[in-house]
């Protein structure tokens, strides 16, 4: 479950206590299958709010540089991985990056499996990077929406089970194709208010290239089709967190909805 641009810990947004209340229930039935993530883009926090309080007493908190001229993810990397006791070769470091640095979210992710992964060795090579990061994963996550937009049931199950044998989790597909679906959203939504290209590579600090196919997939999806997907993949999303649907059979059922 993750939370973007949370302006109701800086005290720039209200909350009502109910509302706090019920996010601190939450946190506190400690669900070993789901993974809570705030993110707030501000060092600002309302550190008199009982929810803040809450938070940084009983939840791991990090702080990331913002588009920082200064960061250096080469030295991020290492100095994560020295915390656990850990080096990387060079060229091990190089692959790395290319594969894994998409995003901030997604470096993080695939530098927790690397960790995980060399767990009780001193060393990371290359080879051990090939194990854990795959470079294809983000290509073909959105080949695979192209293909649920396209209802092309030959090609879903095709790159589904692509990403399956790359030891990518169902619930991770749903949660990326979510991710992509929104997206769409948010591109179709600048479009009609007047960004260009260039405003909207900006809005995402995305290449020219990734937003060009943003763009078009903007241009000939509808609103109700977005909103029907985003839907049914929330709904699907609650389904397999209160266990009320397997998590690989769910995956699967909504897929072949799309047709």
């Amino acid at each position: 479950i993750v939370i973007t641009n949370a302006k109701f810990l800086t005290g720039e947004q209200n909350i009502n206590d109910s509302e706090a209340d019920k996010l601190i229930s939450f946190c506190e039935m400690k669900l070993d299958q789901t993974v809570m993530v705030i993110q707030v883009r501000s060092d600002n926090l309302d550190f008199k709010s009982k929810l803040v309080k809450y938070l940084t007493k009983n939840t791991i908190a990090k702080k990331f540089p913002i588009n920082d001229k200064g960061f250096d993810v080469y030295d991020y990397v290492k100095k994560e991985l020295a915390k656990h006791d850990l080096k990387i070769q060079s060229y091990a470091l190089t692959q790395f990056i290319n594969r894994a640095n998409i995003n901030m979210d997604n470096l993080n992710n695939e530098l927790q499996k690397l960790i995980y992964f060399s767990y009780g060795m001193k060393e990371i090579n290359a080879d051990i990077v090939f194990q854990v990061v795959s470079r294809e994963i983000e290509d073909n996550i959105f080949e695979l929406v192209n293909a649920i937009l396209e209802k092309n049931q030959e090609k879903i199950f095709k790159v589904y089970y692509d990403l399956v044998e790359h030891n990518v989790k169902s619930t991770q597909i749903l949660s990326v194709i979510s991710s992509k679906f929104l997206e769409i959203l948010y591109t179709k939504s600048l479009l009609s208010i007047g960004y260009g290209k260039a405003d909207i590579e900006k809005f995402f600090n995305y290449s020219s290239g990734r937003v060009y196919y943003m763009m078009k997939n903007a241009s000939e999806v509808s609103y109700d089709a977005l909103y029907e997907n985003i839907s049914n993949l929330e709904d699907l999303d609650y389904k397999i967190k209160s266990g009320k649907i397997d998590k690989d059979l769910g995956p699967q059922l909504y897929l072949l909805s799309n047709k």
